[in-house]
């Protein structure tokens, strides 16, 4: 979604809000009540919801009658083996090494240092941008791969193994049963989509890759020469999809085309050029003759080669705009619904609920956040309009302050709730001018730190954004992904559990996370009504994140259509800006479906386990200590979170 998509976004959440006040409120649930009456689904006895404390109450009497009734399951005896299991540890190194030698990219962001894996270095010798081949014997030769892979896995299901390698079998298990969906719907994967698609990540992939020593250099202009090939390929899989009914709809291709055209602008001074030469003149172990000289092998893969690459790129797409079958969600086409609900929402969201009841959960929180909302509005109709108006000073403390100061500020002052001592060594890099032109919807990202160094932490900014700093470095610095992948990495994992990227796991907490900072923070917005104010950015944050992950159900899985999109927006029939912005959301989540999920339900399905927790143990939980538990998982799917949340309870009952 653009800048300015999300500005209309924002401005149109606001009149919907508005709107909503004139209609009424029913009595206000605090969160421990809509916990127990939508998750819990708990009423009392006259149909009344059951209290927190009448359920405390209720708990001592039936443990003081000898009944110890708990919804968490009693802890079976595990005859886990105390020493690893070297043939289970073999295939684990072996599907590491795979996951990190499939490209030189992954290779060199998953790696810092060439000694640490000597098996992988060498295989390494020569710099490639991986197989892209998506032609029938290609996708059948990898399924094969993994069928094979899967099969020794399952040799280990009735093996008795340690707990942490019981752990990781599971996850493995559950990943490749899930990922084996796709080889069946080969035709639904995009690989120039515009969110995730290659087009759109090879600046910043490219743009990010570090010259430690020679080697990386080299590899950096070798790989570049392969660009147009690798293209190439993936544009004839692009007319494959078309004949058999699967290309991506207009809105779609326009939105690709759009990114060609900016990305092959500007060819003499292109960020690919400009970036290039930066990094070349910061290094100590080049000559100047020899940085001039890859200087002159950069400007001519860029020109000659990986600009073509993107004129191949649109032409194709310009070709076949206009052959795809359905302009509307995954649903409509044959198949589409099931592949929904089986691969991209699990894969996306980490969660193991229906789409249909994820859907049911988002319209009772919506009812919920609109009521909370209209109960702050009749409280103070004055500091309701003054948010609406002034939102974007809400942080201005934060906003004005240096990047680097606002991390350290975050990491000093903020962290009392969670398992750190001393403070995480981080670096600020800002986007080049060419870059924060091409990045535009990008505020900043967390460059995930390496397997073999988790003090190697950059976070990448984009200086054109002066606003909403507070929330966006909270979310991706401490305590969102810098702090849990620090943390992770330092609990020396097994490296195999260090490819694991389950993303409704790792949005879902930096969501989390920066969601119950922001409900800490005291505001400073120059008004009257700061306490007021982080009420509502608090909620406005929630609906944000709501509406993408719903209207992707809606439009993926119901079958919504762009109307649908705009009346879910507003609650009326649409008309004016609502329907533009309908427009917009309805490209994204056609063209990426399940991309906000990890966002909506990630940061839905860790909320629920706190509250889960929070209700289990009573005075008992502490918050440090679950939010070790969580991070100590590491990224997973739910259904295993909420295992070692169970055995988090257990122990501290």
């Amino acid at each position: 979604m653009s800048k300015h998509t999300r500005l209309k976004l924002k401005r149109l959440l606001a009149a919907v809000l508005a709107g909503t006040m004139l209609l009424g409120s029913t009595a206000c649930r605090t969160p421990e009540e809509f916990y127990h009456e939508v998750i819990l689904g708990e009423t009392s006895g006259n149909g009344k919801k059951t209290s927190k404390k009448d359920k405390d109450k209720d708990k001592e009497e039936k443990t003081t009658e000898g009944d110890t009734t708990s919804s968490v399951p009693e802890d079976d005896p595990v005859d886990y083996a105390t020493e690893e299991n070297a043939e289970f540890q073999a295939l684990l190194e072996e599907y590491f090494m795979n996951g990190i030698t499939s490209d030189t990219l992954s290779y060199n962001s998953l790696v810092k240092h060439r000694d640490s894996f000597p098996e992988a270095e060498a295989e390494m010798e020569v710099a490639t941008l991986g197989d892209p081949r998506m032609d029938k014997d290609a996708v059948a030769e990898s399924k094969e791969k993994d069928e094979d892979f899967y099969n020794r896995l399952m040799e280990f299901e009735d093996v008795t193994l340690t707990e942490d390698e019981t752990f990781t079998f599971k996850t493995l298990k559950d990943e490749y049963e899930r990922n084996m969906k796709l080889y069946d719907n080969i035709y639904f994967y995009e690989p120039f989509s515009p969110m995730r698609g290659e087009q759109e990540n090879l600046t910043s992939n490219f743009v990010d890759f570090p010259f430690d020593d020679k080697k990386d250099v080299d590899d950096y202009v070798a790989f570049s020469a392969q660009v147009r090939d690798y293209f190439d390929t993936l544009i004839e899989f692009e007319y494959e999809k078309s004949d058999a009914g699967y290309f991506m709809n207009d809105a779609v291709a326009d939105k690709v085309i759009d990114q060609c055209d900016e990305f092959i602008k500007n060819k003499e001074d292109h960020v690919l050029i400009e970036s290039f030469d930066e990094k070349i003149d910061a290094v100590d172990f080049l000559s100047d003759e020899e940085k001039a000289s890859y200087k002159e092998q950069n400007k001519s893969n860029v020109l000659d080669v990986i600009i073509p690459a993107y004129e191949d790129l649109k032409a194709a797409i310009e070709e076949l705009k206009g052959t795809g079958k359905n302009d509307k969600g995954l649903c409509f086409y044959d198949g589409g619904k099931d592949y929904y609900a089986e691969y991209v929402y699990p894969k996306y969201s980490g969660s193991s609920k229906t789409p249909e009841e994820e859907a049911e959960y988002m319209d009772d929180r919506w009812d919920k956040l609109i009521t909370d909302m209209s109960s702050l509005y009749y409280s103070n109709p004055e500091g309701y309009d003054w948010y609406v108006e002034h939102s974007d000073e809400a942080f201005e403390k934060y906003d004005s302050m240096d990047i680097s100061d606002l991390v350290t500020e975050l990491q000093e002052n903020y962290m009392d709730k969670y398992p750190i001592e001393g403070t995480i060594p981080f670096e600020i890099k800002y986007m080049s001018d060419s870059v924060s032109k091409i990045s535009e919807t990008t505020m900043a990202y967390y460059q995930i730190c390496p397997v073999d160094d988790p003090n190697f932490n950059q976070i990448v900014v984009n200086p054109t954004y002066t606003t909403d700093r507070f929330n966006t470095l909270a979310h991706e610095g401490t305590p969102g992904h810098m702090f849990q992948f620090w943390y992770f990495r330092n609990t020396n994992p097994n490296p195999a559990r260090s490819l694991a990227f389950n993303l409704g796991y790792i949005e879902g907490w930096a969501v989390y996370s920066s969601n119950y900072l922001l409900k800490e923070e005291t505001l400073d917005t120059g008004s009257d009504y700061d306490d007021f104010v982080g009420k509502l950015c608090q909620i406005d944050t929630d609906l944000g994140y709501l509406m993408m992950g719903r209207i992707d159900i809606g439009v993926n899985y119901e079958g919504w259509d762009v109307d649908q999109v705009a009346e879910y927006l507003t609650g009326k029939v649409n008309e004016g800006k609502e329907q533009e912005v309908a427009e917009d959301m309805m490209t994204t989540v056609t063209g990426d479906p399940g991309a906000y999920l990890s966002y909506t339900t990630g940061f839905y399905e860790m909320e629920e386990l706190r509250l889960y927790a929070e209700d289990e143990l009573g005075s008992k939980f502490d918050e440090k200590e679950f939010h070790k538990a969580v991070l100590d998982a590491g990224p997973c799917q739910f259904k295993f979170l909420r295992e070692k949340i169970d055995e988090y309870i257990r122990e501290n009952r």
